[in-house]
């Protein structure tokens, strides 16, 4: 193994020393000959081994790690080992028993830097953010395709991070195998949902809710439920099977209706109610908020409110956490429950804590939260990779 060597500045190796994947720009004291998506050999100021990663000359994380270890070559078998550890994490999980989705990596903390891989009932969709995985991308599909044995491998890239690693495209497409249909139908538990892998956010699914969905199965009978920022009605597909009363989807996509109307009606019992509003979701819960109607259960879920970790944006997101959170809980009945979660990285666990203390006393509300969940077990995170928590979601009764 002859990997090129960069140099760290003095004591600049010691987060990645103590787990941490990512050396930036600022830590390299000299820059090894090598182009973007090469393999790297990283050396501390005094020329010992720190850890080999993919280098990129033209990003602010300069290395993604992949190994402390001097002696592991990163080739196929590499990234078979990694595969098969990632599998077997979801197998001992117990996840199969719940559902046909998951994800079966989920980038650095799966020891994959810049690839995220997710299952939906035997076609797998492929998502590569970094020019390091990229260089590597053929050798990934034969792995995925001789250890899996899928219909298909689909290709949904078109993510903005990889504008970041000088990735100007953003490919999609089949990569091996079958052509997914337009709707891959999965379960989760009794639970049947249909993904549009073509056009569906993130891979074409929030797999990572799924948890979550299944406690509001809990607690949905006989309520009346507004889920805002609904999407394809997930969590009112869930609850819609648990013996919700009447759901009212809201959100602001002129496209999601379609998907969400197979999910409803796949699981809604004879004797509940669904309608679906496309509306922009934070006026219609100011307007809610002052005029009623009031429902046993309020799902907040929106999407991602700030991605860069600046101080001022930072603060203005909580601002508008706080504001929405404070409208859902004027909306719920007394006794009722909101379902808030956040999947905004830059949010800490204590932060979003501190938005619902903060909107629970704007609104006068008196709030007791029945949990705080975090990441499922198909989307690990490594503790040594703080980047990694980005998912909060807070079940809590509001009483007036």
């Amino acid at each position: 193994m002859n990997y090129p060597p960069l140099i760290l500045r003095k004591n600049s190796e010691h987060a990645v020393r103590n787990g941490h994947p990512w050396i930036f720009s600022g830590a390299v004291a000299k820059k090894p000959d090598a182009q973007a998506g090469d393999i790297v050999d990283v050396l501390d100021a005094k020329e010992h081994f720190v850890c080999r990663g993919f280098y990129n000359p033209r990003a602010m994380i300069r290395v993604r790690a992949l190994t402390r270890d001097p002696n592991e070559a990163v080739d196929e078998h590499f990234v078979a080992s990694r595969l098969e550890r990632a599998i077997a994490l979801r197998q001992r999980a117990g996840i199969y028993a719940q559902t046909n989705a998951l994800r079966l990596v989920h980038g650095e903390s799966d020891g994959l830097p810049g690839l995220v891989v997710d299952e939906y009932n035997d076609f797998l969709v492929v998502q590569i953010h970094t020019f390091g995985m990229e260089s590597i991308k053929q050798v990934v599909l034969d792995v995925l395709e001789r250890r899996l044995t899928p219909r298909g491998i689909y290709e949904r890239s078109d993510v903005g991070t990889r504008r970041a690693e000088g990735l100007q495209d953003r490919p999609t497409g089949v990569l091996r195998g079958e052509t997914p249909p337009e709707f891959v139908e999965i379960n989760e538990g009794d639970v049947r949902l249909f993904v549009d892998l073509y056009r569906g956010q993130k891979t074409g699914f929030f797999i990572d809710q799924r948890p979550n969905r299944q406690q509001v199965r809990q607690l949905a009978q006989d309520a009346d439920i507004l889920n805002l920022f609904a999407y394809s009605g997930a969590f009112s597909s869930h609850a819609l099977r648990g013996g919700a009363r009447s759901v009212l989807d809201v959100d602001i996509s002129m496209r999601a209706p379609h998907a969400a109307r197979q999910n409803i009606e796949a699981n809604r019992l004879p004797e509940s109610a669904h309608n679906y509003l496309v509306a922009d979701v934070f006026p219609f819960i100011d307007h809610l908020a002052t005029r009623g109607p009031r429902y046993d259960m309020v799902v907040v879920d929106p999407p991602s409110l700030v991605r860069k970790r600046d101080r001022d944006q930072v603060k203005r997101a909580m601002g508008v956490y706080t504001k929405l959170n404070r409208n859902a809980m004027r909306v719920v009945r007394d006794g009722g429950l909101l379902v808030t979660a956040s999947c905004s990285t830059p949010i800490s666990q204590e932060d979003f804590f501190e938005v619902v203390r903060r909107a629970a006393a704007s609104a006068r509300m008196q709030l007791r939260m029945l949990s705080y969940n975090l990441h499922a077990p198909d989307h690990p995170v490594d503790p040594n990779f703080p980047d990694g928590r980005y998912l909060k979601c807070i079940f809590a009764q509001v009483w007036r």
